[in-house]
C-alpha cells in the first residue's frame, strides 16, 4: 500500500472528552510481576501446598459440624468460604499456568506442570464438595429457616439458587469421580485440539501465518484474496477432521452421562441453569433468531453480494467490507477506546488505564499464541485481556468488546466474594455495550464516503454475533443429539451438519461448500456446552441499554447498577431492575427491528 494510500485510509478520529495524559504502555503481559518467576520459581510450589492446606483444614472444621442446621455456623463458614476465594494465593499457580499455554500452545513445560497441577487442586478441590452437598439435603421447612435468617441475609441468593438446584447434586463420591476425570474424558481433548492449530501456519503470497492468527486475518484480505486464502486455510486444518470427530464425540457423550446422572431434561438445561436463565426465555430467543433473524441475516447477504458485484459471495467473503475499510492501529484503537470510556464514566476510563500500563494485555499475534480473543479475571486475581491485534475496524471493536468484559469484572469486585461471578448472559451484555458505543462514537465522526461501509460492516459484524451464533446453538444441540441417538458422529457427518446450518443463515446468496464446512475443527464454541446463545442474548440487550443510555445520560447510574450488581441475583431481576424486562418477546424482536433498520438504512446510502 502506498503512502497516498495509507493517508487517504486513516481513520479520523477526535476524542470528545479530555483524557489523562497516558505514557507508554506494554503490549504483552508482564507474567513476572504478575504472577511468578518462571514455572521453576519455588513460590508455585509453595502456593500450592498452601491452597490445599487451606481447603483440606476447611473441609476438618466443618465437615462433621452442623453448618447445614445451625445459622451461626453456617454464617461462620460461608464468611470463611469468601476469605479463601479472595486469597491471592489460591488458585494463582494454575492460572498462571494456563495464561502461559495460551500464550504459547507448544509450550510443553508449562502444559505438563499444568495437567500436573490440575490433578492435585482438583483432589484438593474435591475436599470442599461436602459443603454444597450437605446443604442440598436439607428439608425444606429447614431451607426457608436459613433463607429467613437475618444472620444469612448476605448470603441469601446463593443459598435459594444451591436449594433449588439439589435436584441435580449427586453424592460426593460421584461428585469427585467426575471431576477427577473430567481432564481425560474432556479437558485433555479439548486441549489436543488447541495445541494441533496452534502448531500450524500457512504460507500465503510468501508469507507465512500462524493458523490460529489466520482467521482473524481473512476479513481484512482484499475482496478477490479471501476464497484463495481461506482455501489454503482450511485446507491446512481439514486432515484434523478424523481427529476432530473424536474429540467431539467423547465431548458429547461426557456431557450425555453427566446429563442423566444429574436428571436434565434437555440437552441445554445445564448451561441455562449454569448462566442462571430460563428456558422458556431461552428457546423465545432461539426461536425468534431462527426465523425472523435469519431472513434478515439472508437479506443482508443479498445486498451484499449486489454491492460486490456478485449473484452470490463464498463463504470466505462473508466478512469483506465494500469498501477500503479504515487502518486502525492499537494507539489510535486504545484512543478511541478511552474516549469513549471516560466518557460514560470516568471509573471506566481509570480502570482501562490501570490494566493497560499494568502489563494486563497482550496484544498481537505470534506463531504458538492461541487465536481470538478473551478476558479472563477472578476473585483475587488481575483481570487480563488476550488479543489478536491486526489495525482493522473489527479489532477495535474485539478490543472494547474484551475490555468491556474487564470493567465489568472489575466493578463486580465491588460485590462480596461469593457475588464477584457473574453470568455469562450479563458478561456478554456489558461487553457488547461497550464495543456498540466505540463504533456509534467511530461512526458519528466518519465522513460521508465512510459511512455506508462502516454500517455495512457492522451489520455483518451483528449477523456474526446474532444470527451465526444461534446457528452454531442449533448445529451443537444436533450434534448432541446425533450422538445421543446414534452413538458418535462422523467427521462426514459434522461436515454436512455444519453446512447446512450454515446455509440456515446465510441463505442462497452465499456459496456454502465441503471445505467451509470444517469449520466445526476451529470452533472452539461447541467444546463448552451452550454458551454461544448469550452472544446473542447480549448483543440485543446492550443495544436497548445503549438506546436508553443516548435518550437520557442519566441513565449511566443504571449501566453502573447493572455492571456493579455480579452475580448477585438472576439475569432476569437484574435486567429489571434497570428496565429491562427479558421474559417479552418483543424485547428479543426490538433488536432484531433495529438491524432491519439499519439493513434498509444500507441499502438506501448504497442505493
Amino acid at each position: 500500500m502506498s503512502k497516498k494510500q495509507n493517508i487517504n485510509n486513516t481513520l479520523s478520529y477526535i476524542p470528545k472528552n479530555i483524557l489523562p495524559k497516558l505514557g507508554k504502555y506494554p503490549n504483552s503481559w508482564d507474567m513476572k510481576g504478575l504472577y511468578y518467576k518462571s514455572i521453576t520459581d519455588p513460590q508455585i510450589e509453595k502456593d500450592v501446598q498452601a491452597t490445599e492446606r487451606a481447603y483440606l483444614n476447611f473441609a476438618k472444621r466443618y465437615r462433621t459440624s452442623d453448618f447445614a442446621t445451625n445459622p451461626k455456623t453456617l454464617f461462620k463458614a460461608v464468611s470463611e468460604l469468601n476469605k479463601l476465594d479472595e486469597n491471592p494465593i489460591y488458585g494463582k499457580a494454575g492460572r498462571y499456568l494456563g495464561l502461559l499455554t495460551a500464550l504459547d500452545s507448544g509450550d510443553e513445560a508449562a502444559s505438563k506442570k499444568l495437567n500436573l497441577l490440575s490433578q492435585r487442586l482438583t483432589k484438593a478441590g474435591n475436599e470442599m464438595l461436602f459443603f454444597g452437598i450437605e446443604l442440598a439435603k436439607v428439608p425444606k421447612q429447614k431451607q426457608n429457616e436459613l433463607l429467613k435468617h437475618p444472620l444469612l441475609t448476605d448470603f441469601k441468593y446463593d443459598l435459594k439458587q444451591l436449594f433449588e438446584n439439589a435436584k441435580h447434586q449427586l453424592t460426593e463420591s460421584e461428585e469427585k469421580l467426575l471431576r477427577q476425570l473430567g481432564d481425560c474424558s474432556y479437558g485433555m481433548w479439548v486441549e489436543m485440539t488447541e495445541k494441533m492449530l496452534g502448531k500450524r501456519s500457512i504460507t500465503f503470497k510468501g508469507e507465512e501465518i500462524p493458523v490460529n492468527s489466520a482467521f482473524d486475518r481473512v476479513g481484512s484480505l482484499p475482496f478477490k484474496d479471501q476464497p484463495a486464502f481461506w482455501k489454503i486455510l482450511m485446507q491446512e486444518i481439514a486432515p484434523l477432521a478424523e481427529v476432530v470427530e473424536h474429540e467431539l464425540t467423547a465431548v458429547c457423550t461426557r456431557k450425555k452421562l453427566g446429563d442423566e446422572l444429574r436428571s436434565y431434561p434437555k440437552v441445554y438445561s445445564a448451561a441455562v441453569i449454569g448462566h442462571e436463565d430460563n428456558e422458556k426465555s431461552v428457546e423465545t430467543l432461539i426461536a425468534a433468531v431462527s426465523t425472523s433473524g435469519f431472513e434478515l441475516s439472508k437479506k443482508f447477504y443479498k445486498l451484499k453480494a449486489k454491492l460486490h458485484g456478485q449473484k452470490k459471495i463464498d463463504y470466505s467473503q462473508r466478512s469483506a467490507s465494500i469498501g477500503n475499510a479504515p487502518v486502525v492501529d492499537f494507539s489510535q484503537a486504545t484512543e478511541i477506546c478511552r474516549d469513549v470510556f471516560y466518557g460514560v464514566n470516568p471509573t471506566y476510563g481509570e480502570i482501562f488505564d490501570r490494566i493497560l500500563t499494568n502489563g494486563q494485555i497482550d496484544v498481537y499475534p505470534k506463531k504458538g499464541k492461541r487465536g481470538g480473543a478473551f478476558m479472563t479475571g477472578e476473585t483475587g486475581q488481575p483481570t487480563q485481556v488476550f488479543l489478536n491485534q491486526v489495525d482493522t475496524i473489527r479489532a477495535l471493536q474485539t478490543y472494547a468488546h474484551e475490555m468491556g468484559h474487564a470493567i465489568h469484572t472489575e466493578r463486580s469486585k465491588t460485590q462480596p466474594a461469593h457475588y464477584q461471578d457473574y453470568s455469562t448472559t450479563t458478561a456478554e451484555t456489558a461487553s457488547t455495550f461497550f464495543e456498540g458505543l466505540v463504533f456509534d462514537a467511530v461512526l458519528e465522526q466518519a465522513t460521508p464516503d465512510k459511512r455506508a461501509l462502516l454500517l455495512h460492516d457492522k451489520i455483518g459484524g451483528d449477523v456474526a454475533t446474532i444470527q451465526r451464533q444461534i446457528a452454531f446453538h442449533n448445529f451443537e444441540l444436533e450434534m448432541h443429539t446425533h450422538v445421543r441417538e446414534q452413538g458418535a458422529i462422523s467427521h462426514t457427518e459434522l461436515n454436512q451438519l455444519m453446512q447446512k446450518h450454515m446455509r440456515a443463515y446465510c441463505g442462497p446468496a452465499v456459496n456454502i461448500s465441503e471445505l467451509d464446512g470444517h469449520s466445526y475443527i476451529y470452533v472452539s464454541h461447541f467444546r463448552y456446552g451452550f454458551y454461544v446463545y448469550t452472544y446473542t442474548f447480549g448483543i440485543l440487550m446492550s443495544s436497548l441499554m445503549a438506546e436508553n443510555l443516548k435518550s437520557d445520560p442519566s441513565y449511566s447510574t443504571q449501566i453502573d447498577k447493572f455492571l456493579t450488581a455480579g452475580g448477585s441475583d438472576t439475569v432476569a431481576n437484574i435486567f429489571k431492575s434497570i428496565g429491562i424486562n427479558t421474559n417479552k418477546i418483543e424485547t428479543f424482536e426490538g433488536g432484531l427491528d433495529k438491524m432491519q433498520a439499519e439493513i434498509t438504512l444500507l441499502q438506501k446510502l448504497t442505493r
